[in-house]
C-alpha cells in the first residue's frame, strides 16, 4: 500500500497492480492516483483481464477512500461482472446498456454536474477540483467522480446513432472536460479505444492480450515490445511500455470467485462508513420498475400534500411518486395511441385527486375505466355523452360541493368541437379560479393538431404524460422535444414520459389497472 496523502484534501494513490521495471532490477505498485490522473482506457480483447481490472480499481478506491471522498458509477455492456460493485457504498448505480432510460438519467446527471462544477470553480477562482479540496474544509470538499463502462466496444455500438449519437456526445464531453472537476472516465474496451474518436482523450493506457498482433499498431505498441504470451491481467503500460500485472482480490479467480470478494469486502467498508452522513454519499440511480400497483405509489406518496396535486406514476432518481400540480399549472394531457394504457394514467390521476379531497367531474364519452367512478364520494357525475349542452355542464360545476375541483376528460379529441368549448378553455387559462383544474387523456396526434382554443391553451401550458408517441410531433402536446429514440418502441407496458412545465422528460411508470 503506497504511503497516505500527505495534504490535506488530497487523496493519495492506490496500488492496483505491480509494475516490472527490468531496466531498474525492481518492482513497484501499479498506481492510480485521483488527484493527478485524468482518465484510464483498458485495452484488450475478450478475456484478456479488462473486467478483472474494473472490479480490482474499484475494490482499491472504496477501500483506501471514504464514500465522502469518492462516487462511483459504472455502466455494464457485458456480462454483469460490475454488478458486484453496487454493493459498495461508493456507488451510486450499475447500470445495464439494456436500461436505457436509466442510462440518460445517469448521464443527464452527470453533464449537469459537469456544467455545475465549472461555473462554481469559474466563480471561486479554482483551478481543478485538488485546488478546491484543498483549499475547503473538511465538510465542503467535493468528491471524485467515477464513472467506468465496460466493453466500451458495445457501448458505442449500440449508442452511436441512438437519439441522434447523445449518449456518446455526453460521454465525449466527460473525456474532454471531466478531468479538470474531477470527473474520472475509465474506459475498457477492445482496440476501438486505440482509433476511435476518444483515443486521444488520455495518455494513460493500459494494454492487455489483443488477439491480433497487428492490433497492437492501432493503440501506438510496436508488437515487437509486446511479449509473446499475455496472460489474463498482464497488461503494457502505454507511457513507458513497462510491463504490469493486475491484482486479484482472492485465490479464487473465477468471476463468482472475485465477486464473493468483493461482497464480503463491500460489507465490510459499509460497516466503516457508517457514519458518512447522507447529503456526503453518492447521488442513487434507481430502475423503474416493470411493474407497480396503484397501492404501491399510494402507500408511498407524500402525507398532507395539497388539494389540486396528483400523481400518475412513479419516477426520478428515487423512484417517488410523480404528477402534475394543478394549482400551478391547470392542465394536464396524456397523450397516447389506442390501447396504449392512457385511460388508466388518467384513472390513476383521478383517483389521487380524490384521495386529497379534490372533487372531479368525469367526462367520457366512450367506453372507459372512468365510468366505474361513478357514486364515488367527491365525483359530481359521469357524462357520456360528447355533445353535453353547455348549460347542462355549467350546472354540474357548480352543483360541486367542494371549493376545489377538476374536470377528467377521457377521449379528449371527441370534444375539440364541443358545445362545452368555451367551458374548458375558461379552465385551461386558469380563469375560473386557482381551485380549478382540467385534466384530459386522448389521441396524442389528434390532440396535437387540434385547433380549438382550449387545445391550443392546453399545448402552451406545457404539462403532460406521454405514452409510446409514435411521432416526433407528439412532443407538442406537452411543449417538448422529445428523443427520437423512445419514438416507436413498444417498451414496458405503463412505461410513459412526463413533463411538468420545467423543461425535463421524467420516464415514469404507470401502475396497473386494478
Amino acid at each position: 500500500r503506497p504511503p497516505a496523502a500527505g495534504v490535506p484534501g488530497d487523496l493519495g494513490a492506490v496500488a492496483y497492480g505491480m509494475v516490472d521495471l527490468p531496466a531498474a532490477q525492481s518492482r513497484e505498485p501499479l498506481l492510480f492516483d485521483a488527484d493527478r490522473t485524468g482518465h484510464l482506457f483498458i485495452i484488450g480483447s475478450s478475456r484478456s483481464g479488462r473486467s478483472q481490472t474494473l472490479r480490482t480499481l474499484a475494490a482499491a478506491l472504496s477501500n483506501r477512500h471514504s464514500t465522502a471522498d469518492l462516487h462511483l458509477y459504472a455502466i455494464d455492456c457485458g456480462n454483469g461482472a460490475l454488478l458486484p460493485l453496487a454493493g459498495l457504498p461508493h456507488c451510486g448505480a450499475v447500470v445495464d446498456r439494456l436500461q436505457v432510460e436509466r442510462l440518460d438519467r445517469m448521464l443527464g446527471w452527470f453533464t449537469t454536474e459537469l456544467t455545475r462544477r465549472q461555473a462554481m470553480f469559474g466563480e471561486r477562482g479554482v483551478a481543478d477540483l485538488t485546488e478546491q479540496r484543498r483549499g475547503a474544509a473538511a465538510g465542503q470538499r467535493l468528491p471524485h467522480l467515477f464513472l467506468m463502462v465496460d466493453r466500451f466496444e458495445v457501448f458505442e455500438r449500440d449508442f452511436a446513432t441512438y437519439d441522434n449519437g447523445s449518449y456518446l456526445d455526453r460521454l465525449a464531453r466527460l473525456l474532454r472536460d471531466g478531468a479538470g472537476v474531477g470527473v474520472h472516465v475509465i474506459l475498457a474496451g477492445d482496440k476501438v479505444l486505440g482509433a476511435s474518436r476518444f483515443a486521444g482523450a488520455t495518455e494513460e493506457k493500459l494494454v492487455l492480450r489483443l488477439n491480433d498482433r497487428t492490433d497492437y499498431s492501432m493503440v501506438g505498441l510496436n508488437s515487437k515490445d509486446v511479449p509473446p504470451e499475455q496472460t489474463p491481467g498482464r497488461a503494457i503500460r502505454l507511457g513507458d511500455n513497462a510491463e504490469a500485472q493486475i491484482a486479484v482480490l482472492g485465490p479464487d479467480t473465477s468471476g463468482q470467485g472475485q465477486a464473493a470478494v468483493l461482497a464480503e469486502g463491500a460489507r465490510r467498508i459499509c460497516d466503516r462508513d457508517a457514519g458518512v452522513p447522507v447529503a456526503a454519499r453518492p447521488r442513487r440511480f434507481v430502475a423503474l420498475p416493470d411493474l407497480v400497483t396503484y397501492a404501491e405509489v399510494s402507500r408511498s406518496a407524500p402525507a398532507g400534500a395539497r388539494p389540486l396535486t396528483a400523481f400518475v406514476g412513479v419516477g426520478g432518481d428515487e423512484v417517488v411518486p410523480l404528477g402534475p400540480d394543478l394549482a400551478d399549472i391547470p392542465t394536464f394531457a396524456i397523450g397516447g395511441p389506442p390501447r396504449s394504457g392512457r385511460s388508466t394514467a388518467l384513472l390513476t390521476v383521478a383517483r389521487s385527486l380524490l384521495e386529497r379531497g379534490t372533487g372531479i367531474l368525469v367526462v367520457a364519452p366512450r367506453r372507459s375505466p372512468l365510468r366505474d367512478l361513478a357514486g364515488l364520494p367527491g365525483v359530481s357525475a359521469v357524462v357520456q355523452d360528447a355533445g353535453v349542452a353547455a348549460t347542462d355542464f355549467r350546472k354540474m360545476l357548480q352543483s360541486m360541493p367542494q371549493d376545489t375541483g377538476a374536470v377528467i376528460v377521457d377521449d379528449a379529441e371527441l370534444l375539440a368541437q364541443s358545445d362545452i368549448d368555451g367551458d374548458l378553455n375558461t379552465l385551461a387559462r386558469g380563469a375560473a379560479g386557482n381551485g380549478w383544474g382540467l385534466v384530459v387523456a386522448g389521441n396524442a396526434e389528434a390532440l396535437s393538431l387540434g385547433l380549438a382554443g382550449w387545445l391550443t391553451q392546453l399545448k402552451r401550458n406545457r404539462s403532460g404524460l406521454l405514452i409510446a408517441p409514435q411521432s416526433i410531433t407528439d412532443g407538442e402536446l406537452i411543449g417538448l422535444r422529445i428523443p427520437r429514440g423512445i419514438i416507436g418502441q413498444s417498451g414496458n407496458p405503463g412505461r410513459a414520459y412526463l413533463h411538468l412545465g420545467d423543461g425535463v422528460l421524467t420516464a415514469v411508470q404507470v401502475p396497473r389497472a386494478e
